[in-house]
């Protein structure tokens, strides 16, 4: 009876450590009986392996297609980036005492806001992870820049999650599949391995006093996409300011809050294309200007070419950091008129890009170009601005299209 007990005992250990850290001194290069050479993520299992990071089962199998647990996510992610230990002991989930094997990385992962469990005050260690909640844990551990967003089929802007696919996507971590995200679809081990191991290569984004280019593009694109979606969802749901307040303040300063956001709530459509932020994809990659004041103060100053009902505009955003955290302070779109972007002819060329990326084949050609006359909306001035012509040819066949180079505007 006593071996038997043994016996059960040293399985529970050893299917508990067959995907977490072993020390590097103990890795191995093995090949796993259920991971062929032909399997898409042998590379990424066998260089977690080999770096120590993952193990097999003792009968020497990896199981790549059993769902990854929340629990051994939380575990691996605290080998590879090493997160400070938490400052107290407590127990902030009912369902992770402080003598659980896991509670230290968990608490890790917690301290440092990537993990807050669920409504009921539960971690659920043992319950599989979903690609959206993979999705969040890795671009918070590492701290990734949002470069851009990005759309997939299955997941709207007003998701929770939204922002933190766009960011493994702008990193290639990850890239969808066949235009889905499958944001619901649990993550196994195998596709956790690859995950992980791309976000690896990427590296942890270094921070400090300074703010990069790269993060004020992150903030630039990340905080209007989050607090227009908080909006939105708010309005779908029937709440009051009052209630929908609080959702906004992680995001927003008081002062915006109460200000900006609070006078355009009555405002927010929730059945049109119509949104107080304007909806940036490859404008901060050819027009922008960023200054910071002090180490808590950063003022943005960017293009707009995808408003279709006013054109283009100038967006001037203020983002203030609160207790360590970015907050958006203030916004103001400034309508184009005498003064203008002077769009280049490439630059008028991308335009023409981004309104057909989601064509499998485009092939734009230039024409000509045309000068033209325009009228400031606000002093009724005058001023030049030259009409680009382009032909562009998809599957869909060829049109000609014309880009303003006073405000980017697209018309056939």
């Amino acid at each position: 009876m006593k071996n038997a007990l043994r016996i059960l005992v040293w399985t529970v250990v050893a299917l508990a450590l067959s995907f977490v850290f072993l020390g590097l001194n103990e890795a191995s290069a093995k090949e796993f009986k259920d991971v062929s050479k032909k399997h898409p993520n042998y590379t990424a299992i066998q260089e977690m392996q080999k770096a120590g990071y993952i193990n097999g089962y003792p009968d020497g199998t990896f199981r790549p297609s059993e769902p990854v647990s929340r629990k051994h996510v939380a575990s691996l992610l605290d080998q590879v980036l090493k997160f400070p230990q938490p400052p107290t002991d407590k127990l902030v989930f009912a369902d992770v005492p402080k003598h659980h094997m896991y509670y230290k990385p968990i608490m890790k992962l917690y301290n440092k806001g990537i993990v807050s469990g669920g409504l009921d005050k539960k971690f659920n260690p043992n319950a599989s992870i979903t690609r959206i909640q993979m999705a969040k844990m890795l671009d918070l551990a590492f701290e990734f820049n949002m470069k851009e967003p990005v759309r997939f089929e299955d997941l709207s802007f007003l998701h929770w999650g939204y922002v933190h696919a766009s960011a493994l996507y702008s990193h290639g971590v990850t890239k969808g599949d066949h235009g889905k995200f499958l944001p619901n679809q649990s993550v196994t081990r195998a596709h956790y391995a690859e995950f992980l191991y791309r976000a690896m290569k990427v590296g942890k984004t270094p921070s400090g006093s300074v703010v990069s280019k790269e993060k004020a593009i992150d903030l630039t694109m990340r905080l209007p996409i989050v607090i227009e979606g908080i909006r939105v969802q708010g309005k779908i749901d029937n709440q009051t300011y009052s209630q929908l307040r609080p959702k906004q303040l992680p995001y927003a300063t008081e002062a915006f809050a109460d200000g900006l956001l609070k006078k355009d709530y009555p405002s927010v459509c929730t059945h049109c294309d119509s949104f107080l932020f304007p909806d940036l994809l490859i404008e901060p990659s050819m027009r922008f200007e960023y200054t910071q004041p002090d180490a808590n103060t950063l003022h943005v100053h960017t293009v707009s070419f995808r408003n279709m009902l006013t054109a283009g505009s100038y967006v001037h955003y203020v983002f203030k950091k609160e207790s360590g955290i970015w907050k958006m302070d203030d916004y103001v779109g400034e309508d184009v008129g005498k003064k203008n972007f002077e769009l280049t002819k490439e630059e008028a060329e991308r335009v023409v890009k981004m309104n057909y990326r989601y064509y499998s084949k485009v092939k734009i050609t230039y024409v000509s170009q045309e000068k033209k006359t325009g009228e400031d909306f606000a002093t009724k001035e005058h001023y030049p601005y030259t009409a680009y012509k382009f032909t562009v040819e998809t599957e869909d066949g060829r049109e000609t299209v014309i880009v303003n180079s006073d405000d980017g505007f697209v018309y056939p």
